[in-house]
């Protein structure tokens, strides 16, 4: 019986043994790109339909990024303004620009809130969690500013934390 006729069972108990060797390998490990082809083409021709220009919500993070002082507004801590990554991180949607895009870019619709200090993510990770913090007043007015300009659904998504501190029949007008 040659080597090639050997039941796989057995063939693999002489490799584990030691006495026969191994013929296969692991498969080469391609890259994984960070964004699909597809991807990138769909943000060139999105690029392009703008002229290059900058979208709204750079722009609405430029504007802040230039006039505000960077100073955390819950803990007080400075921010260094030149960690551009830093900086921006610490620019904080009161109500978050994924599930309330209507209000995405609103001018009032920020909080400088330290990344690197984790405040920005702490705020981030529930509305239960930011209503413990010291900016939750401020949040909250904010939040009653902006909800005449939500819409339906994303009024829908408001969690009873957040609904409780406005009064939508206020709205209703």
């Amino acid at each position: 019986m040659t080597e090639e006729n050997i039941p796989y069972y057995k063939r693999l108990a002489l490799i584990r043994m030691g006495l026969a060797e191994k013929t296969t390998g692991p498969k080469p490990k391609k890259p994984l790109a960070k964004k699909s082809a597809k991807k990138i083409a769909e943000e060139k021709a999105e690029k392009a339909s703008r002229g290059g220009e900058e979208t709204e919500l750079q722009k609405w993070y430029k504007k802040i990024m230039d006039e505000e002082p960077g100073k955390c507004w819950e803990t007080g801590e400075r921010i260094d303004k030149s960690d551009t990554f830093g900086w921006h991180g610490s620019i904080a949607h009161v109500l978050p620009k994924n599930d309330y895009p209507s209000v995405a870019t609103h001018p009032q619709n920020y909080m400088i809130l330290k990344m690197w200090g984790g405040t920005h993510g702490q705020y981030d990770s529930s509305f239960e969690n930011a209503s413990k913090m010291k900016i939750w007043p401020y949040a909250v007015k904010i939040i009653n500013i902006l909800y005449p300009l939500l819409t339906q659904e994303e009024k829908r998504k408001l969690p009873e934390v957040v609904l409780q501190e406005i009064n939508p029949e206020k709205y209703l007008q």
